[in-house]
């Protein structure tokens, strides 16, 4: 399933902050006190299992602090928190609980197909009432990855693209200016090449940042996100010459030198600690990214010039910088099995209140919520917010779901497999559109099953 980001959209998405107001959880059990006897409240206990294990800064911080009041509010309701990461170990971990009919009450999801559709087919997912969130502010196609056959299965957390965070300082040092064309980077890079600084710190070693880097040089190379979705619905193909000019650059930024030596081996922790100690002079990341401006384990004078821009546009290529890899990013599910299934979407309903997660995450410059924000404006967001913010409502086109989500899991590995080698320099550019169809074709007809 598409999701197309609609300017008009966009436009009701972009700035917050206000009062936090608490309020009590509709269906929360009480005692009765119309009678002299004290009535003892059952005690509920949920189980919640997050992708987030930091739980002392970022989106970790925010869901406890969320949880951690609601208990609070309503000391019948117990919510045990388990957490595990990186992405796969997570949906590993997933795939036992669901192989042994034991999936926590709530839990982390994405709302894409590879993710959503195995656990909506094995009916392991509870159906929400659509109507139950309809008035809390999501924009629609926010909503849409999470749904399927008009029936709402999740609820998203972020709005989530891609982009170049940048140190302004490292850059102004070298009388540099922030990239806008390949060529422009190609001088970027030699410079500070020249100066032993790396580039762009990029997570190599884990395959779905390849995987939304590659979108988005196709992109770049077309001027159209169309050919990666119609390739994935199969009215079109990956066989066209902008897949394999969207590989040669790929290979041109990294014989150039763009990501250092090694890259293939660094992970995300090891990529966003090179940038955040200085050590790079760009980071390739997605927007929730902007909470580094924050974090306690960076310099004060890498914090303060923490900046971002788009990916450039490539040589010969019809994309511009105002075309943007954007998408609605995790969120959660309620088990349908759960014992206590009305509890545990009463404090999902609590916790996507305006006043809540939208609220908390954009006042401490964490992500961009997938829920409309205005009246939270305060006109203090930081530097990095400001910077996201101008390209997020820049954009004329947003790419909707990338293609690496609508994969089943088996051809998934196919698709990242052929992206990798083309870095590692294994598969030849010419060579990528053939594999990557073919993993399209067979995801296709494992999905009709």
């Amino acid at each position: 399933m598409n999701i197309r980001m609609t300017k008009k959209a966009a436009l009701g998405l972009v700035i917050l902050l206000g009062a936090t107001s608490l309020s009590a959880c509709e269906g929360h059990r009480q005692a009765d006190n119309s009678t002299s006897t004290t009535t003892a409240v059952k005690q509920v206990t949920l189980t919640f299992f997050s992708n987030n294990s930091d739980r002392t800064a970022g989106q970790g911080k925010m869901e406890q602090d969320l949880i951690d009041q609601y208990m609070q509010m309503n000391p019948d309701i117990r919510i045990k928190v388990e957490t595990l990461s990186p992405d796969p170990q997570f949906q590993d971990k997933i795939k036992v609980y669901n192989a042994s009919n034991h999936l926590p009450d709530i839990f982390s999801a994405w709302g894409n197909a590879s993710f959503m559709q195995p656990l909506i087919k094995n009916q392991a997912i509870a159906e929400l009432n659509q109507s139950d969130f309809q008035d809390l502010g999501f924009i629609p196609e926010a909503l849409a990855g999470f749904s399927s056959a008009g029936k709402l299965y999740g609820v998203p957390r972020n709005s989530d693209f891609w982009v170049l965070y940048y140190n302004k300082k490292i850059f102004a040092d070298h009388a540099l200016q922030p990239p806008r064309t390949e060529a422009e980077l190609m001088h970027v890079i030699d410079v500070l090449k020249a100066k032993a600084i790396v580039p762009i710190a990029m997570d190599g070693q884990d395959p779905w940042p390849a995987g939304i880097w590659f979108d988005t040089m196709l992109q770049r190379a077309s001027g159209t996100w169309d050919i990666s979705h119609k390739a994935m619905e199969r009215t079109g193909t990956f066989k066209e010459p902008a897949t394999t000019a969207a590989g040669l650059s790929m290979q041109k930024w990294i014989k150039a030198g763009a990501f250092g030596t090694g890259f293939l081996n660094n992970d995300y922790g090891t990529a966003r600690n090179m940038f955040g100690q200085g050590k790079a002079a760009m980071f390739m990341m997605g927007e929730w990214e902007m909470g580094m401006a924050a974090d306690a384990n960076f310099p004060d004078e890498v914090k303060r010039n923490i900046g971002a821009i788009p990916l450039p546009a490539i040589d010969g290529g019809k994309g511009v910088t105002t075309d943007l890899t954007a998408w609605f990013g995790g969120g959660y599910v309620v088990a349908k099995a759960s014992k206590h299934k009305q509890e545990a979407i009463a404090f999902l309903k609590w916790m996507f209140r305006p006043e809540g997660w939208t609220k908390a995450v954009w006042q401490n410059g964490i992500a961009f919520p997938a829920q409309t924000y205005d009246q939270f404006r305060t006109d203090k967001e930081t530097a990095i917010q400001q910077d996201l913010t101008k390209i997020f409502m820049n954009a004329k086109s947003y790419s909707g779901t990338t293609a690496q989500d609508k994969f089943t899991p088996d051809t998934q590995k196919k698709y990242y497999d052929a992206i990798q080698n083309v870095e590692a320099g294994h598969l030849a550019p010419e060579d990528l559109a053939e594999a990557i169809d073919d993993a399209a074709e067979k995801s296709a007809i494992e999905s009709a099953k």
